[in-house]
């Protein structure tokens, strides 16, 4: 069983929310969660397979690829303990999304520029021992094909020292491609990998400049590979 822990560190003090806001998250973050798993099985026909390889406690993240905007909820729902995830800062804008992404427990980061509070953010919650959920690709997939990854999980991974979970989710890009303004009712499988910690160069505290995002891209890399070899079940 994974129980290794993050380095707190490199965290940043990021103030909690205060009174009612703080009281209700877990509860509509559970409340939605509900509503999602039914939404899932129900209408998708969802789903999961090999979920008892995530740790049962303990810091590590999750690594999907990203097809559909169904993706965060879909993952969320089909890991047991609550996740925290990244999501795109524009959809923050509105009060109302704003309200509920941060119920949803989404952190809003810059796909523009290098975002370090977010990436702050996430680590600090890697070292109080959550699962966090990340798309090495960052972005969705246009064709539905694995991407090349970016280099912020590789960054996250070796700076938290926690186990990555490879999952991959089929089907979602049919159940709501981009463009459509309702989902369809595809069938949607979700699939688990073995947790691995990334072996890190003995030299890595060293490492600086090219060197280092070396080490980050390569780390994203091997999660693709063992997200390419997570087959759909039919």
């Amino acid at each position: 069983m994974w129980r290794i822990s993050a380095s707190k560190g490199n965290g940043a003090a990021v103030s909690a929310p205060a009174g009612p806001e703080r009281d209700m998250r877990p509860w509509f973050y559970r409340f939605c969660r509900f509503l999602f798993r039914v939404y899932f099985y129900l209408y998708h026909r969802g789903r999961v397979y090999n979920a008892e390889r995530l740790p049962d406690d303990g810091a590590f993240l999750l690594a999907g690829n990203h097809i559909s905007f169904l993706d965060p909820p879909f993952f969320g729902l089909a890991c047991r303990r609550e996740a925290f995830y990244l999501a795109r800062d524009t959809l923050f804008r509105n009060p109302v999304s704003n309200w509920i992404l941060r119920g949803w427990n989404c952190v809003p980061i810059s796909r523009e520029r290098g975002d370090i509070g977010a990436m702050r953010t996430m680590l600090r919650l890697l070292g109080e021992g959550k699962a966090v959920l990340m798309f090495p690709e960052g972005t969705r997939s246009q064709n539905g094909q694995l991407q090349e990854p970016r280099g912020g999980i590789g960054m996250i991974a070796a700076r938290a020292n926690v186990p990555i979970v490879p999952m991959r989710i089929f089907g979602t890009d049919r159940a709501l491609p981009k463009g459509a303004r309702l989902p369809r009712p595809a069938k949607v499988e979700i699939k688990f990998g073995e947790p691995f910690l990334y072996p890190l160069p003995a030299d890595f505290e060293k490492l600086r400049g090219d060197a280092l995002k070396a080490v980050y891209l390569e780390i994203g890399r091997e999660t693709m590979r063992r997200i390419a070899v997570l087959e759909a079940k039919g």
